[in-house]
């Protein structure tokens, strides 16, 4: 991207745009500085300008819906758009237009028949198709393409049709009385460039993909995750490669930004990134001052309470940003014992009663425990006694030379359902600690503004890497539990995908378990990553440093007895932390709905992007 580049977005036919500006569109131009910071006018003077009209938006009050062809002028609707560049000094611009979704009843977004189509020709949506599709999967946020990177050399007016229809193909009855509401959007620059109509116009400047070089990224192969954010490895807002082609690219910060800030409910946030959803995740930055977010260390930029991600111990399950079961750890010193106890990989269960199976019985006494205690990786279970017959069942998650801990298990459950109920499967009944602290300070400052949000995953991944010592088929017992963030964080191959138990959301049970009180979490680990930290490297000039610690949301694994947690430290650095060993700073996240709008600021602290709404 040419760092000098205008950038335009056209935010066409909104309600909003028709009450302040009598029935005209606004669009937001700026010119982006060498270091990135966005200075915002409203204006025309540039040497482009890009408009579009399409009638207004597009609601079910325009048409009687029914399923038929798309020239029945009852019940389809037909626009004609008009797109005019305004150009000087013989510059090329590139432009796109696309649809955005505001509201879609369920029964239009499940079917396949609900279309679209923008064609060049009058007659018919088959008349000179340019982009065509339909609205199945949609939601609010959702964007469908209509043109990409339409390159204009002069001042001109293009003219096409808008076709949008449910088609007489369709028979289910769940598409009757649907409402629905879409609007036009846009967007044209000096330069192609990667689809931007998921984030604000404000910030998608200087947009870069992270897998090539860039201003900021001198590596080929673009920015590395496994060394921090610099002025060689990364400063700016970047596409992440791997989601270029989803309905919504996800865009991230990284580095030493300093136009990140935003002004809500009169706190200041910091922008992390964009959401597959079309949202922009902000994490918490303090109270602000006079309208300003100048916050950058220590505890003003979190919540004046702290907490241990969890206040409880022994048992892994309260790495849990929720947790259900817990089976927790007990501790024995084996040494001394003189009884012969048996060990075996399976066990019957009838009547109440546990026995281990008859083959591949390990026995020995404790006296012996050091000679053997490292020959049990296939022996998990015991009775601790001498008949291997028990009511209770033990299962040894840990052994080193002179002690065991364990789990203990009854009627009939074995150690898979153990681990199914803390972790796979959990119920996600019952709140850590730091849930608690947040939903408390969500209840008491931002309920009020919970329509602005949307229904966002929070992820706190509890998917097993390695079981080690939990597997009952030769998992080492001198080897802990690990999470998937373990493997990521120290194989530097951040992810933003999460499994559906562990994704945590407030109504949201189509990507998420629908747990939360409110829309509100923590970040993750990866996110911690993509934005410039690594387990090793001190990083002091990243926009997430503060000179103090604060918690994530991703579990790392355990030690023998406890749960371990990553938490960013006072180095900048992503550390593996004790859930409860220490109270540390809590700084929620949220995420504003797609097509939020910024109506003022420029993103620096003295300026925060902000919207008239937010504040009052």
């Amino acid at each position: 991207m040419n760092k000098k580049k205008f950038l335009l977005i056209i935010i066409v036919i909104l309600l909003i745009s028709v009450v302040t500006f009598g029935g005209t569109f606004a669009y937001l131009s700026w010119i982006s500085s060498n270091d990135q910071k966005t200075m915002v006018t409203f204006a025309t003077s540039h040497n482009f300008s890009c408009s579009a009209d399409g009638g207004g938006n597009i609601t079910s009050s325009n048409v009687s819906l029914a399923p038929t062809n798309c020239t029945d002028s009852e019940h389809a609707i037909k626009r004609t758009v008009t797109v005019s560049p305004t150009i000087s000094g013989g510059s090329n611009i590139y432009l796109d237009l696309w649809l955005k979704v505001n509201s879609i009843d369920l029964g239009l977004s499940n079917s396949s028949n609900f279309k679209y189509a923008l064609t060049t020709g009058s007659n018919s949506c088959t008349d000179g198709v340019v982009n065509s599709g339909n609205f199945n999967g949609a939601g609010v946020g959702t964007h469908k393409k209509l043109l990409e990177n339409i390159q204009y050399s002069t001042t001109t007016t293009s003219t096409y049709y808008l076709w949008i229809w449910l088609d007489e193909a369709e028979t289910s009855a769940s598409t009757m009385n649907q409402n629905f509401n879409i609007s036009l959007s846009g967007a044209c620059g000096m330069e192609q460039f990667p689809p931007i109509a998921t984030i604000p116009s404000q910030i998608a400047q200087n947009v870069a993909m992270d897998n090539t070089t860039s201003a900021y990224v001198t590596n080929t192969n673009g920015v590395q995750f496994n060394a921090i954010s610099s002025d060689t490895n990364g400063k700016g807002i970047y596409l992440k490669s791997d989601t270029e082609n989803d309905p919504n690219p996800v865009y991230y910060y990284r580095g030493a930004v300093t136009n990140n800030n935003v002004l809500f409910n009169n706190f200041c946030w910091k922008i992390v990134r964009t959401t597959d959803t079309g949202g922009i995740k902000l994490i918490y930055n303090g109270i602000s001052s006079n309208g300003k977010c100048n916050n950058t260390t220590g505890t003003a930029t979190q919540l004046e309470t702290t907490s241990n991600f969890n206040d409880k111990t022994m048992s892994q399950a309260y790495v849990g940003y929720m947790y259900g079961n817990v089976y927790p750890i007990t501790h024995n010193e084996m040494t001394n014992i003189t009884d012969v106890y048996k060990y075996g990989k399976t066990f019957t269960y009838s009547n109440g009663s546990y026995t281990l199976s008859s083959t591949g019985i390990k026995s020995f006494a404790g006296t012996d425990w050091a000679s053997n205690y490292n020959q049990l990786n296939n022996n998990h279970y015991t009775c601790l006694n001498t008949t291997g017959t028990c009511s209770q069942l033990f299962y040894l998650v840990y052994t080193n030379n002179s002690s065991v801990d364990y789990i203990t298990l009854t009627g009939g459950k074995s150690v898979e359902d153990a681990i199914s109920e803390m972790f796979i499967n959990s119920s996600n009944t019952t709140n850590s600690a730091i849930k608690t602290v947040i939903d408390s300070w969500y209840s008491s400052n931002m309920t009020g503004y919970t329509d602005k949000l949307e229904d966002t995953v929070w992820c706190n991944d509890k998917s097993i890497y390695n079981l080690n010592g939990w597997d009952p088929n030769g998992g080492d017992t001198t080897k802990v539990l690990q999470f998937w963030p373990f493997t990521r964080i120290n194989t530097y191959v951040p992810s933003m995908g999460c499994n559906k138990n562990d994704a945590f959301t407030m109504n949201n049970v189509t990507t998420g378990n629908g747990k939360l009180t409110y829309p509100v979490g923590l970040l993750t680990a990866d996110e911690i990553m993509v934005a410039g930290g690594t387990k090793e490297t001190a990083n002091s000039t990243f926009y997430l440093y503060t000179y103090s610690f604060y918690w994530t949301g991703s579990p790392t694994g355990g030690s023998n007895q406890n749960g371990y947690v990553y938490g960013v430290d006072y180095e900048g650095k992503i550390i593996s932390t004790w859930a409860a060993a220490i109270l540390g700073g809590v700084r929620p996240a949220v995420s504003l709905k797609p097509g939020t709008v910024f109506t003022l600021g420029d993103g620096t602290a003295n300026s925060p992007y902000t919207n008239s709404e937010w504040n009052r």
